[in-house]
């Protein structure tokens, strides 16, 4: 391959979305991925308005907008205890950006639907059942060692690799980082059920913080399939979750509420991020790079920003616009912006919808949203202040003047 040619590795969200912008720029890339298929659990499914307009240059938001729910209710947090509900609705965005809605898709539809527009162009390629093994790199490229799974192992040339692994990645232990930080004490659960959300005052996306039944719920496709995530204990055996689930929805339906399980998935809650996100010719994103639990949204969308980031960044070097220091930048902007606002944000999120405070201390954590909520001027900047997960131009050199996430003041 050419010392332009770039391996990604990972078939998820972000490593399928780092293949198109880098294919649709003209550079020949290469996928590979362990399994043998897409990851259909249901996991992150939110894409904030921010963000739609760099999906929609890539080709793939009108898919998105038809396979999915486009979600004009924007932010609700529902604090039963205070009896009181505070809405930021993306339709006061109406006007003020081309895009003031969210999408509500399953991450393995959209991987479904890039992998479509990937078949499309002549210059990438999908290699499954291909597992990384090795990474050894010089000045003109890295050499790949890949494993499949009747164990045979071959050696590629590229001059580029992005590792997109996910939580587990084995490109992120190759270049000798670590992912620091801690895992919740808790596991979450998300199903996808048939219900009526709405009858019980549910709009598009809810934080539903209740003293004992607290989820994020939202609303999947607009005919009935909704996201309910739940939290329990993580020392609990995995092998009653199927009734605990059910439990779950009798607790919170009613003994007679009407629902139908379509698919559930367990999984641990971690605040990590990799001590580091580059090594030489190698860049990590996404999870990877960096674990967040998704309360607010903030994982895949930090892990998008960072495709954003590394687009702009690795395509100027390799096109000779920009030497490697940027790719530095990369990593330090990356860096800083999940552990100065991705991370504190959802943290404090989580501790908001499942930390089962009473009412004055709930009161007092709310504020900051509170006050985001009161009027149209104030939940009009907490909504555009989402895009404070976005990095200031790698290329730019008023780069590091970027002051003032508009999101900060959640995680104070």
């Amino acid at each position: 391959m050419s010392s332009d040619s770039i391996a990604v590795i990972g078939a998820g969200p972000v490593g399928l979305v780092s293949a198109l912008a880098f294919a649709r720029d003209g550079f020949d890339v290469t996928v590979f991925e362990a399994e043998d298929q897409l990851n259909l659990a249901p996991r992150a499914m939110v894409y904030l308005n921010p963000l739609l307009p760099d999906l929609d240059e890539l080709g793939i938001l009108d898919d998105m907008k038809r396979r999915g729910h486009i979600d004009r209710d924007g932010f609700n947090m529902h604090l039963v205890a205070l009896d009181e509900v505070l809405s930021a609705p993306n339709s006061v965005l109406d006007g003020l950006m081309p895009t003031p809605f969210n999408v509500h898709l399953g991450q393995g539809e959209v991987c479904a639907i890039v992998l479509e527009h990937l078949g499309r162009l002549s210059n990438v390629e999908i290699k499954w059942g291909q597992a990384l093994l090795g990474l050894e790199q010089d000045g003109d490229g890295v050499s790949v060692t890949l494993q499949a799974k009747d164990g045979r192992q071959s050696i590629e040339r590229f001059g580029w690799v992005i590792g997109a692994d996910g939580g587990r990645s084995a490109t992120r232990e190759l270049i000798g980082a670590t992912a620091e930080g801690t895992t919740w004490d808790e596991r979450f659960v998300a199903t996808n059920v048939f219900t009526d959300f709405r009858s019980l005052g549910m709009k598009s996306s809810n934080m539903y913080v209740h003293p004992t039944l607290a989820a994020v719920i939202a609303d999947i496709d607009g005919h009935g399939l909704w996201r309910c995530t739940f939290q329990e204990s993580a020392e609990l055996p995995e092998e009653g979750l199927r009734q605990r689930i059910d439990d779950y929805y009798h607790a919170l339906l009613g003994e007679d509420g009407v629902y139908e399980i379509d698919t559930y998935s367990p999984y641990r809650m971690h605040q990590r991020m990799s001590t580091k996100m580059r090594e030489g010719r190698v860049m990590l994103a996404g999870d990877a790079a960096h674990l967040t639990n998704p309360t607010g949204g903030l994982g895949l969308t930090t892990g998008l920003y960072d495709v954003i980031a590394l687009r702009e960044g690795l395509g100027a070097v390799i096109g000779g616009r920009a030497d490697e220091s940027v790719l530095d930048r990369y990593e330090a902007e990356r860096t800083k912006t999940f552990t100065e606002i991705s991370s504190p944000t959802a943290t404090h999120l989580k501790n908001v919808v499942y930390g089962h405070h009473d009412a004055e201390t709930l009161r007092v954590l709310t504020e900051p949203m509170r006050q985001g909520t009161k009027d149209l001027e104030s939940q009009r900047q907490m909504l555009l202040g989402l895009d404070a997960v976005r990095s200031p131009s790698l290329l730019s050199s008023a780069a590091d003047a970027a002051e003032g996430h508009a999101l900060a003041h959640l995680a104070e």
